[in-house]
């Protein structure tokens, strides 16, 4: 697979998106959102997505004539409908919103509603943590992929949950994580690069358990299973209401049936620790609980003990230096998109 330099497929993403007729500084924190996401690992969320979001811009899924727009508002909410902008931007900018009213009045909750696919979580919860806030997030997705503990019919989405916790030096504590059993970016990515789907992640359209995507696409299509039993069961179903409901931005399993299958509505929140404590004495805190964490005796088969986001930090730091990895299907894409748009000076592979 080949590796290119950060900086390289950052900025080559945000040219394939000017190119596609994205603003410059949406284009630019876009690109930096997904390179990101490839150079701490999480490649589902990362360049691949470039082609298929171009594509969305191009079928009018994804709408850039229009901005979110704010609808309602108080000292610390806000309710903004993003009206099918680009996701990363308008759940951006929505926890900025949020981040700002936790400032002045220590909590700012963000209702958004109608915004395109919002990719990782994780990066607003790092931008909460970085303002030293604490930072909470959830997603209802405009899909029907998931069914609920015990049934076999598509409900929900994948419906994931993040929460930042900020730490000294940027070491921040973040956990993202989809409340069904795997992600559909984390299947993409086995699946483009043949790797395994694990036991007990999908069934197929008859209800039986399948560990093939193929099979689990159909027909008859099948579903994903929650995460952890009736646990994360409901974990999804309150993502479901408070991201879609409250929001107004509807049920996923809606704007599946409509077509509308990149729509999300997002929940997100900024609680300022300063209105608790100071920060500083938090850091400390944070910092005794982490490194009794890491002196925890191991156990059998596993090498270490890692805090939410510290295995993300290793492969950035690994990636930096040696380039970031890009799957053969991703780059093809990446490649074949350039040569559609006529965009040149493409990234050498180290």
């Amino acid at each position: 697979m080949p590796r290119i330099p950060y900086d390289a497929l950052r900025d080559f993403a945000g040219r394939l998106f000017r190119a596609g007729g994205m603003p410059q500084r949406d284009s630019g924190l876009l690109a930096e959102l997904l390179a990101k996401a490839d150079l701490r690992g999480y490649t589902g969320h990362g360049t691949c997505r470039v082609g298929p979001y171009l594509a969305w811009i191009k079928d009018g899924t994804t709408q850039i004539a229009e901005k979110p727009a704010v609808l309602r508002e108080s000292k610390t909410t806000a309710v903004i409908d993003a009206k099918h902008y680009i996701g990363q931007i308008a759940a951006y900018d929505a926890m900025k919103v949020a981040i700002d009213k936790a400032k002045e009045h220590g909590v700012g909750i963000v209702a958004l509603r109608r915004a395109g696919h919002v990719g990782r979580l994780a990066d607003y919860m790092e931008q909460a943590a970085g303002e030293g806030m604490i930072g909470f997030g959830a997603v209802c997705v405009g899909s029907g992929s998931v069914t609920l503990y015990g049934g076999m019919e598509r409900i929900t989405g994948t419906n994931p949950m993040s929460f930042g916790i900020p730490a000294r030096g940027g070491a921040h504590i973040v956990l993202d994580f989809a409340t069904s059993s795997m992600s559909m970016g984390e299947i993409q990515k086995r699946e483009g690069r043949g790797e395994p789907i694990p036991e007990g992640a999908m069934l197929d359209g008859y209800g039986k358990p399948t560990k093939s995507v193929k099979t689990f696409r159909g027909p008859p299509r099948g579903v994903l299973l929650p995460f952890g039993g009736y646990k994360g069961s409901g974990l999804n179903v309150v993502t479901e209401i408070m991201a879609g409901i409250l929001t107004g931005s509807g049920s996923g399993r809606a704007w599946w049936d409509k077509g509308g299958h990149a729509v999300n509505g997002v929940i997100l929140q900024a609680i300022a620790v300063e209105e608790f404590q100071p920060l500083d004495d938090f850091f400390a805190g944070v910092d005794e609980f982490a490194s009794r964490a890491r002196k925890i005796k191991i156990a059998p088969g596993f090498e270490e003990v890692l805090l939410p986001g510290e295995r993300a930090r290793k492969i950035e730091a690994k990636q930096l230096k040696q380039g970031v990895e890009i799957d053969e299907p991703t780059w093809s894409g990446l490649l074949e998109t350039a040569s559609e748009l006529r965009v040149g000076d493409i990234p050498r592979p180290l």
